[in-house]
């Protein structure tokens, strides 16, 4: 699968995650943070002092031989936001009921976001969009 555009992004996803990614693009883009689609994968970020360069917050994969997920690269995390930041905001995401959550090495994923409780889903883009609004003063510090 090649997914150069939303459109063709979007056209991979279940309606729910179509819903659920809709919803934390536009926050996203409402805080003018940055964001790029390539290959099957919508990142949200925020773009480096480095030119044509983001930090990677998030990247929601749409799903096909895995689960669909959110996903967090842990090391660039690490080197970005510290290790102790990094580790309570997992935490934080690991606390919400009813999420499966995984980690591969260095990655930590959320799978099947869209697939549970409206709540659970609501608190989880609430944690995303406070993570966004905050960014900015964590990368500036």
């Amino acid at each position: 699968m090649k997914a150069n555009t939303l459109n063709d992004f979007y056209f991979f996803c279940d309606g729910e995650h179509r819903e659920l990614y809709s919803i934390l693009l536009n926050d996203w883009q409402e805080m003018g943070l940055a964001w790029r689609c390539d290959s099957g994968v919508l990142s949200l970020g925020i773009n480096s002092v480095v030119k044509d360069m983001m930090f990677v917050c998030f990247s929601l994969h749409t799903g096909g031989a895995e689960p669909s997920s959110i996903q967090v690269d842990m090391s660039q995390w690490r080197k970005q936001l510290g290790q102790e930041y990094t580790a309570s905001f997992i935490a934080e995401i690991r606390r919400l009921q009813g999420l499966s959550c995984q980690q591969r090495e260095h990655t930590f994923m959320i799978e099947n976001p869209a697939h549970v409780l409206a709540p659970v889903q609501k608190q989880l883009r609430n944690m995303i969009h406070q993570f966004g609004v905050l960014l900015p003063n964590k990368i500036a510090a």
